[in-house]
């Protein structure tokens, strides 16, 4: 796995923002007078969508897909010397308090959301193996433009197995997510 250091680096990025959205904002009072294209298509109307129409193939993929982007941008941020990656981390992590707190607020109990989340929550972990992907990459060309080391053969081979470890979460939490999850629903 990436070094333990960039991986608990990338859960608190993620944990900042949802500690200081729970406890400290309240923007519920926001007023949204129209609704934009970007949200007609957002991955959850999509999955929603799908889930009405009984195509859970299809709203699988959708997850699958949103949930894979965000773990690539996530490494992809790396390449930016971390700040796509830290930027990604702090968004998502207020995204998902963002989502709990409004679930709460349309009457939801705090038992239910966490039923509801529990069994494909192990996406997150996948969502900060590939924060700690990114940010060891940053390291990595930090260290190159300092001291002109170069990667070695053990920094791809972590990263590719890291990779493989994030697909393989990503896609059972998808799963979970569209064929479990959901039925918890009804």
């Amino acid at each position: 796995m990436v070094n333990k250091y960039f991986f608990i680096a990338a859960f608190l990025f993620w944990l900042l923002p949802a500690i200081v959205r729970l406890c400290a904002i309240d923007i519920s009072e926001i007023a949204i007078s129209h609704t934009t294209t970007f949200e007609i298509n957002s991955p959850a109307n999509k999955t929603l969508y799908f889930l009405y129409n009984k195509d859970k193939h299809s709203a699988f993929i959708t997850i699958l897909k949103n949930n894979m982007q965000g773990c690539i941008l996530n490494i992809l941020g790396g390449g930016l010397l971390g700040i796509g990656t830290l930027f990604n981390l702090l968004l998502n992590g207020f995204c998902f308090a963002d989502v709990c707190c409004r679930t709460y607020k349309l009457g939801m109990s705090i038992t239910d959301i966490f039923a509801l989340t529990l069994p494909h929550s192990f996406e997150l972990i996948g969502f900060w193996i590939s924060g700690g992907i990114g940010l060891y990459i940053a390291w990595n060309i930090i260290l190159f433009m300092y001291t002109d080391k170069m990667p070695t053969f053990k920094f791809y081979k972590n990263i590719g197995i890291n990779l493989l470890i994030i697909f393989i979460i990503i896609l059972s939490a998808a799963y979970i997510e569209t064929y479990v999850s959901i039925n918890m629903l009804t």
